[in-house]
């Protein structure tokens, strides 16, 4: 006799149904369609309201909105790979993009170059330009161009981004609160851990993670596990001088149960850690509250992390702080789906912005519908689908940290369908319709292809790891263009199967997991440098973006991930971050007029290439 459910034990068949239906309640009440598994969560797009705004202009000294009236606004993105040094003519409202290399050793030079002063600033007293005479540039001429501006507006992702490590009690639930904390913060999660560390996790985190922040949480308030968080604090602080990668430490923002909050805060402070005290992220079990904790990592990002990693030099320049690229672009994200007085948003948007080391998803929808089975198979047509995370936030920040087309290009090897070598022979299937005709040469790329038996190879793993090697290079001739579209396709299949919804079928049910993006109206917006020089380069790249988007929209191979199948627009002019984001915070119906005026639309073929 089975005596037990679900791992508790039960008196008699009674007690067993009884925890059946508490557990699974739709069982037994046709009425009941989602799973009482609730987590509240607050609002994870920060508000942009009449307050918000008026206290964003008053950081910069603009007291009226007439002021903002026939001004030269400078909006400024230092990507990891390139910088965006954009210039907006509130008079006009038109905006032009200067793209250059991101040079990380002083991003002045990256500004200057936007500006067309780099030469003149690296220029030494006899007249010539040596860059490796040792002499500091002359940024007199960098100034000048500035003073010209008004209102002057940065962001960044260069030197790796914002990188943080979260530590917690349980993956599902602190675990999962600290992680929403971290990313919607616009920083890069780069590892997670949960439960007691061991000395060997402690050290990896200062010398294998090496983050910038360390967010330590767990335990609820009012009698939740402190042993935990004690024992985790003490290792943290422990192996601290092993970070001896930054010279200003490492700082660690404690958010979890405030009954040690004073203990844990000594015991860091006695190692010389610079420790941030925040309410907790997780003061009940389900409840989480992301903005306490969102705020203390943009103040250690606009002070401490903004100075290690020598932005100060460019900061000086500037109105306004900087903020991490992410948050920038979340906010034009959110813009554009809310919209703004009489600016009007587009609804449902699912972003995604394919960078040099990353990959960001973003989204920003007003409901989360039951999926439908789309097809014709009688059986499931009638079978019902249970919500199983009713909660899910609709407006939130994703990240794939590992998989870029420049400096983590390489990383795409670690993915299932290279490693099978189904990726490589779809490539090679896909570049072989498309260019049957083509001769590899000495070049770049023709390096990577052969001829066998009159069919062309391609070595994709030598191919990733020179695209690593060289993240500046951009692709010359159309067949490099496509390859690289391809890719991109294969990263964003990803960053979509993993952060959209999902479900699962059963024999009675689906069960579905996450946002489903698919039963409802969506725009898919597409951003980064990828898009942007594909818009830009003058040639005719309508097939290479629609391979891209295809990556993201819906496909029946994988019917389960609940993709979007709606309109795709194109960020053409890469403005969502730096004028939407940026701009948008002092000005946002002016930024959504010409952000509606740029999105550029790409028409869908029926039938998809590969």
């Amino acid at each position: 006799m089975i005596d037990e459910f679900d791992g508790v034990k039960v008196r008699d068949e009674i007690d067993r149904v009884d925890r059946v239906r508490k557990r699974s309640p739709w069982f037994f009440d046709k009425n009941i369609s989602q799973a009482d598994e609730d987590t509240y969560i607050t609002e994870l797009a920060e508000m942009m309201d009449d307050k918000v705004i008026a206290h964003t202009r008053q950081q910069i000294g603009i007291r009226r909105g007439e002021e903002l009236e026939d001004k030269k606004v400078l909006v400024v993105d230092f990507g990891s790979t390139f910088s965006k040094i954009g210039l907006f003519d509130t008079a006009t409202e038109e905006f032009d993009l200067r793209y250059v290399p991101t040079y990380v050793e002083d991003l002045r030079l990256s500004l200057a170059e936007g500006l067309g002063v780099k030469e003149e600033c690296e220029q030494r007293g006899d007249g010539t330009n040596d860059r490796n005479s040792g002499l500091a540039p002359n940024w007199v001429p960098l100034s000048r161009e500035m003073s010209k501006f008004d209102i002057k507006l940065p962001c960044s992702s260069a030197k790796g981004g914002l990188k943080m490590v979260t530590v917690s009690m349980v993956k599902e639930e602190s675990g999962f609160a600290a992680e929403l904390a971290a990313l919607t913060s616009g920083a890069k999660l780069i590892n997670t851990y949960e439960g007691k560390l061991s000395e060997e996790q402690a050290q990896a985190i200062y010398e294998e993670d090496q983050p910038e922040i360390i967010l330590l949480a767990g335990g609820v308030d009012n009698g939740g596990d402190t042993e935990t968080q004690l024992h985790n604090a003490r290792m943290l602080a422990k192996w601290s001088k092993a970070a001896a990668y930054t010279k200003y430490g490492v700082p660690v923002i404690y958010a979890g149960n405030q009954d040690v909050r004073d203990q844990v805060e000594r015991i860091f402070k006695a190692e010389g850690v610079d420790i941030r005290l925040t309410p907790n992220v997780m003061p009940e079990v389900n409840t989480f509250c992301i903005e306490v904790v969102n705020e203390a990592i943009r103040d250690l990002f606009q002070t401490i992390i903004i100075r290690g990693k020598g932005f100060d030099v460019v900061e000086e320049y500037m109105s306004a702080p900087f903020i991490p690229t992410p948050r920038a672009a979340f906010w034009g994200v959110n813009l554009l789906a809310k919209g703004y007085g009489q600016e009007e948003g587009f609804g449902n948007i699912l972003a995604l912005d394919i960078g040099g080391a990353t990959t960001d998803f973003y989204s920003n929808v007003s409901d989360n519908p039951l999926y439908h089975y789309p097809g014709d198979d009688p059986i499931r047509q009638v079978k019902r689908t249970i919500l199983k995370t009713p909660n899910t936030p609709l407006a939130y920040r994703r990240v794939e940290g590992k998989y870029g087309l420049a400096y983590d290009a390489e990383n795409v090897k670690e993915l299932e369908r290279f490693q099978s070598g189904a990726m490589k022979a779809d490539l090679e299937r896909f570049f072989n319709r498309r260019y049957p005709d083509y001769q590899p040469d000495g070049s770049d790329f023709g390096q990577f292809l052969s001829r066998v038996d009159g069919r062309l190879e391609i070595d994709l793993d030598r191919y990733l790891s020179w695209l690593t090697a060289h993240p500046h290079s951009l692709p010359s001739t159309d067949e490099e263009n496509a390859t690289r579209s391809f890719l991109a396709k294969e990263i964003l299949a990803v960053a979509t199967g993993n952060n959209l919804g999902h479900v699962v079928e059963t024999d009675t049910y689906f069960l579905q997991y996450g946002v489903n993006f698919f039963n409802q109206p969506c725009t898919t917006l597409l951003i980064g440098g990828t898009i942007y020089h594909k818009c830009k380069d003058g040639g005719n790249h309508d097939r290479d973006l629609e391979l891209i988007a295809r990556g993201a929209l819906f496909n029946e191979a994988e019917g389960y991930v609940l993709r979007p199948h709606g309109e795709v627009l194109l960020d053409a002019s890469y403005m969502v971050s730096i004028l939407g984001g940026l701009y948008g915070r002092i000005d946002p119906e002016r930024a959504l007029r010409v952000l509606k005026r740029n999105l550029v639309p790409l028409p869908m073929d029926c039938e998809p290439e590969t």
